[in-house]
């Protein structure tokens, strides 16, 4: 008899990402590295540089938008800054294959505060989610969310933290109900870090 596939899956290559086709897969970890001179640049910005947005529409049409953001906050176009753009705009052309439609949402937004700090379930159909700058997005071991969503801030149980740079796609409620896996962005208020999140989620033909 075949084991159980797990509902979260793990790797160091992309592909995994593709594992959430699986109906019993609803979280993918994407383990990744990106280039140390990257991580210096992000780290030495102040909070009013890191560029942020808000776009629904073609994945195709990321790219210049990341671009424009970032002349925004005054960025000069170094190869830190190319690379962040051309990051963003590789993983929402990924992301809009997986989901199979030309079009995503997108927030990418510098966080400084205990946004969405609570345990909850995304109720989307999926997202992907990266940290660029910061703590990354802790999630719980399925067995432990009763718990946690009862104690919220109480809850003293086992947490997994996404890494930096790390990708996680998440099955929302949309398509995997009370299975979808709970988690929470990091509580950093007081802490004097600033996080620099994206934020990808599918566009439902619905609304």
């Amino acid at each position: 008899m075949p084991s159980p596939v797990p509902p979260v899956v793990e790797g160091d290559s992309r592909p995994i990402l593709s594992r959430l086709r699986e109906p019993d897969v609803t979280l993918a970890v994407w383990h990744r590295s990106l280039p140390l001179q990257l991580a210096g640049w992000l780290d030495s910005l102040p909070r009013e540089r890191l560029p942020e947005a808000q776009f629904t529409g073609p994945a195709a049409c990321v790219a210049q938008r990341a671009a424009s953001v970032c002349d925004l906050v005054g960025l000069p176009d170094t190869v830190e800054r190319r690379a962040l753009v051309s990051d963003i705009a590789t993983l929402a052309q990924s992301f809009a294959r997986l989901v199979g439609s030309p079009d995503i949402d997108l927030r990418l937004e510098a966080v400084d505060h205990d946004s969405c700090w609570r345990f909850h379930r995304d109720h989307v159909g999926l997202r992907l989610n990266t940290t660029y700058r910061g703590p990354g997005t802790q999630w719980l071991p399925p067995e432990h969310a009763p718990r946690a969503l009862r104690a919220q801030r109480r809850y003293r149980g086992p947490l997994n933290e996404m890494p930096r740079f790390a990708v996680g796609v998440f099955k929302g409620v949309e398509r995997a109900g009370t299975d979808a896996v709970v988690h929470r962005s990091p509580p950093v208020a007081g802490t004097g870090q600033t996080r620099l999140f994206l934020c990808l989620n599918e566009v439902r033909e619905d609304g």
